[in-house]
């Protein structure tokens, strides 16, 4: 007995089924002309519709993470913001950091200034290397060599060591203690500002031409070099008898911690930084077992 058609297409397994291929017609309503036609199978269709669902997917989520729509989405995290917050974090970050070694700069220094008065060699002072130098200039690249200037600079020196240190007038100590202790005069210029123990100012504020050397005032030893921000960049030297010089607000400083230095050599630049300063010049302290001295009292600077 011949099967059916119906029971035939059972026969068929599922596979076999949807990629039977069925026509589709599209005719004319009125005359019923075929305009047009597709052959399609069920699983062609499955396969199509699968695609375009897989693109508007992947479409919708390309223009909701990579366009601006994304921030009108309720729930959605704003990137610019976060990118803003972490900026503002960092900055105060930095900022925090910045503060902390300036408050340990100045820590240091005050520590390293009563060492220094009590006689002592401070420990670990802070070099004028720091990451704080506020000085732009780039010191390293500079040529520091002796030029025919530096010579005739150094033969000015001399000639003033050689005439101007033999008596009271010529800087010669008058102090029990220092007799016969030639103080070399550390600038030549104007004094701004004298010494004055009751307003706490214990040196001499000395004017002088832009790019001045500042010289040693005696043989010493450079024991502190640091940068601070209300007296810029500073040099202290350790001489004999108990004497320590202090220099402030120069432009740069050419020695470093552990140098002998002789009287006259050039230490420094004189310059305006700090705080403190309110134009070129060089604040000049002297100092004697823990007691400041008068610097106008042992030397002339003009």
């Amino acid at each position: 007995m011949a099967k059916s058609k119906k029971e035939k297409e059972q026969e068929l397994s599922l596979f076999q089924r949807v990629s039977k291929k069925v026509r589709i017609v599209v005719v004319n309503a009125e005359s019923f002309e075929e305009k047009r036609h597709f052959t399609l199978s069920p699983l062609n269709a499955v396969v199509l519709l699968s695609f375009f669902t897989i693109l508007i997917i992947v479409g919708t989520y390309l223009l909701i993470a990579y366009t601006p729509l994304k921030q009108s989405i309720p729930g959605m995290p704003d990137i610019s913001s976060e990118l803003k917050l972490r900026k503002i974090d960092l900055e105060n970050i930095q900022y925090l950091e910045k503060v902390k070694h300036q408050s340990n700069i100045e820590e240091l220094y005050y520590q390293n200034l009563i060492a220094i008065l009590n006689d002592e060699v401070p420990s670990n002072p802070t070099s004028q290397d720091s990451a704080y130098n506020r000085d732009s200039t780039d010191y390293a690249i500079m040529d520091f060599s002796t030029s025919e200037k530096d010579s005739i600079l150094r033969a000015k020196i001399d000639l003033r060591e050689k005439y101007e240190l033999h008596d009271k007038e010529g800087n010669v100590s008058q102090n029990d203690d220092m007799k016969g202790v030639f103080f070399f005069t550390p600038i030549n210029g104007s004094v701004s500002a004298s010494f004055n123990l009751k307003e706490g100012h214990f040196g001499v504020d000395v004017v002088a031409p832009k790019d001045e050397a500042v010289m040693a005032t005696l043989d010493g030893t450079v024991v502190f070099n640091a940068w601070t921000p209300e007296n810029g960049h500073i040099i202290y030297l350790q001489h004999n008898y108990n004497l320590i010089s202090v220099y402030k607000h120069n432009a740069f400083v050419l020695k470093k911690v552990g140098e002998f230095i002789e009287a006259g050599e050039p230490i420094a630049i004189i310059g305006n930084s700090g705080r403190l300063s309110t134009g070129p010049h060089l604040h000049f302290e002297l100092w004697h077992k823990g007691t400041a001295l008068n610097p106008e009292d042992y030397m002339r600077f003009n």
